[in-house]
């Protein structure tokens, strides 16, 4: 077990080294317990996940709600947070969701849905990882327009391939990734959860960033 030494400052506080911090994946404001046994020894573990891997995640949407309500300073701060986390939530339930389904061979591989026929896609797999789609995303891809539909491939294709080069959303929980791309003038994004012990990806839900946080929002 390793043994991290740190002072005590004047006012009770301490400072966790660079290291350690990293292991537990902290950022200011994270919350810590400590739990102390009967003989007196101190255990440090985190309350909850960091919300460091959420910093971009929807901040400018949320900040913006936010202060239509009239909520700033300290209340904006503490609001943001429980805001992510709140998202992060959801994402974790998606994600575990989405993974019963596909259990349940409630999924399909990707190029197999109708609302990609149009597009005659003939298409095996060749890649890493198999991209799965359930019930919800199925349903997103059918409201989305030819034009935003035709992207769509090429991403699958850069999923199955290395869905971790791109941009992680939530903690600890579930490997969750968002991959964006535009159409026009409006950016698009696929949230997917990636179960690497069964080269498995299961798409969450794909649309327009606001559509998303609207979505996400009014699942929690």
């Amino acid at each position: 077990m390793e043994t991290y030494r740190v002072k005590v400052g004047a006012q009770g506080e301490i400072v966790l080294p660079l290291e350690l911090r990293k292991i537990f994946g902290l950022v200011a404001e994270d919350t810590l317990d400590l739990c102390v046994d009967s003989e007196g020894k101190v255990f440090v573990r985190t309350a909850e996940r960091s919300v460091r891997p959420l910093s971009d995640f929807f901040e400018d949407l949320i900040i913006g709600d936010l202060l239509a309500d009239g909520c700033n300073g300290d209340c904006l701060k503490a609001k943001l947070l429980e805001c992510k986390l709140k998202l992060s939530t959801v994402l974790d339930r998606l994600s575990e969701e989405a993974h019963r389904a596909h259990k349940n061979g409630q999924s399909i591989k990707w190029w197999e849905t109708q609302a990609l026929s149009p597009l005659g896609i003939k298409k095996t797999f060749d890649g890493t990882y198999n991209v799965m789609l359930t019930t919800r995303s199925i349903h997103d891809l059918a409201v989305l327009r030819e034009e935003e539909l035709s992207e769509i491939p090429e991403v699958f294709q850069n999923l199955e391939l290395d869905p971790l080069a791109f941009k992680r959303l939530n903690g600890p929980y579930y490997e969750t990734y968002r991959v964006s791309f535009r159409c026009r003038s409006k950016e698009y994004r696929v949230i997917y959860t990636v179960f690497a012990a069964e080269n498995l990806i299961t798409v969450l839900t794909i649309g327009a960033r606001e559509v998303l946080y609207d979505r996400l929002n009014g699942i929690a």
